[in-house]
């Protein structure tokens, strides 16, 4: 018998017709898919850990999952042999042995975000899936000022989906708002994201670009710890988790 591998494998998806990365009975889900893959190909029943969850309809270009096996394929070959049997939406994009004791979730230190809105009057369709369409005029330059001030370690608590997690504090590393034409791409780094955190970020932000939040209003979300006073929840369509670091 082979000895146990621990296989690290990077992932890319569109996520438009899962719900999440978490494996849900009766539901496709990016877990369920790629688990049945890799015991398709091996043979084995594993059991599949992920960086972190992904809401239903987010994208992922780099997230990082790992299994055990005693499978005596390669991470080499295993890259082309699962590709061949996962639907066109989610790509393998390499696998490596890691350690043993490596653990995709406990892990991870940082991981990177961008969430993609479209303020032209028309959404070109070839986009429509990783883009949410606000067509609205809006001040950058406010957007930019607000996207700045994520920056450190604050209490995300007015940006949570659920009213009280036990624990808020988060710490962002970056948060940059780039405006490219038509198309504002808000990039997040940070050691770890409350549920639906990033898409709130995005909303509260075109708050402000609209002008329906004050920059005081927006301060007091850091200490006000009340999500009702927060921005709206942006789609899951326009957001996307770019890397994970380790």
């Amino acid at each position: 018998m082979m000895p146990e591998r621990n296989i690290r494998i990077l992932l890319a998806f569109d996520g438009t017709a899962y719900c999440g990365w978490q494996q849900q009975k009766h539901q496709p889900t990016i877990q369920g898919t790629v688990s049945e893959a890799i015991s398709r190909i091996t043979g084995e029943t594993i059991r599949l850990t992920g960086s972190g969850r992904t809401d239903a309809g987010t994208h992922a270009r780099g997230l990082v999952a790992n299994f055990l096996t005693r499978s005596r394929i390669g991470p080499g070959r295993l890259v082309p042999a699962l590709n061949s049997v996962l639907p066109r939406d989610i790509r393998v994009l390499a696998a490596r042995r890691a350690p043993i004791a490596f653990h995709a979730r406990r892990d991870a230190r940082a991981k990177i975000y961008r969430y993609q809105t479209y303020l032209g009057p028309i959404l070109p369709p070839h986009i429509r899936r990783e883009f949410f369409h606000f067509p609205f005029p809006v001040d950058a330059t406010a957007m930019e000022e607000a996207a700045r001030r994520f920056v450190g370690e604050h209490d995300f608590a007015s940006f949570a989906k659920t009213p009280h997690p036990p624990n808020t504090v988060r710490r962002i590393d970056r948060c940059n708002l780039k405006q490219e034409g038509r198309r504002m791409l808000l990039t997040v780094e940070g050691n770890g994201f409350l549920h639906h955190m990033v898409r709130t970020m995005a909303g509260t932000l075109l708050e402000i670009g609209r002008g329906s939040m004050s920059m005081p209003q927006f301060e007091g979300l850091f200490t006000g710890r009340d999500r009702t006073l927060g921005g709206f929840t942006a789609p899951a369509c326009g957001l996307i988790l770019l890397k994970v670091k380790y």
